[in-house]
């Protein structure tokens, strides 16, 4: 059983080796699972020897963080950003925020990044959802810049549906949903651009008449829509 403590810690910058077995690893996480990936199978494919593995990461617990820690850093960075600037226009505006800027935090990051067609975001949105299932994942803990993030969503999230300040159930219910239909919209494109769609799903071809942007934009209207609902 493999337990992540996803602690955000300070790291160095990554040498080639380093990002080179970050990337095989995320790969074969992927597709098998932690559980499933053993380390000998990722020097195999990343033509490293055990040895280095143990050097840069010291364990596979550590190199299963550091795969989370260097795509979350990134996310949580950029919607801290974004956190900040509705907050300063709702100041400026003397408003409270708007449903759809904050689906937009949330959804618009992780957008940017499937768009810019690195395969190791689609190989890393794949990797979270299996995360889920893998044995042990209740003792996983989330980054505190993760939590941090939430805790400013929820404050900010309460302002803007008054309502659902009195209803911690309701709300946190929303979120899940919001977050259940972000992912699997994330899994879909994944599906999409590694040609996965089953030919038998009678929507299949529909699908792909959308390009990126018009996903992300109904996505945000349809997630805005159920956070007031």
């Amino acid at each position: 059983m493999v337990s992540v403590d996803l602690t955000v810690s300070t790291a160095s910058a990554p040498s080639g080796t380093n990002n080179r077995i970050l990337d095989v690893a995320e790969s074969l996480f992927a597709i098998h699972g932690i559980q499933g990936t053993s380390i000998r199978n990722i020097t195999e494919v990343a033509g490293v020897n055990v040895a280095a593995v143990n050097y840069h990461f010291g364990s596979k617990d550590k190199l299963v963080y550091e795969v989370v820690r260097r795509r979350f850093q990134s996310l949580e960075q950029e919607r801290s950003d974004a956190l900040d600037e509705i907050e300063e226009r709702c100041r400026v505006e003397n408003r409270v925020p708007l449903p759809a800027e904050l689906a937009s935090v949330l959804i618009s990051p992780t957008f940017r990044r499937i768009k810019s067609r690195d395969p190791g975001w689609i190989n890393f949105i794949r990797f979270l959802a299996r995360l889920t299932w893998e044995p042990g994942a209740e003792k996983f803990t989330p980054p505190p810049s993760s939590l941090g993030i939430f805790d400013r969503f929820d404050e900010l999230l309460r302002k803007a549906v008054p309502e659902l300040s009195d209803d911690p159930a309701r709300r946190c219910w929303r979120l899940a949903f919001m977050r259940s239909a972000s992912q699997q919209t994330m899994l879909t494109i994944a599906m999409l651009r590694a040609g996965q769609v089953p030919n038998a799903i009678a929507f299949a071809s529909a699908l792909n008449l959308w390009n990126d942007d018009q996903i992300e934009q109904d996505l945000i209207r349809f997630v805005a829509a159920g956070l007031v609902a």
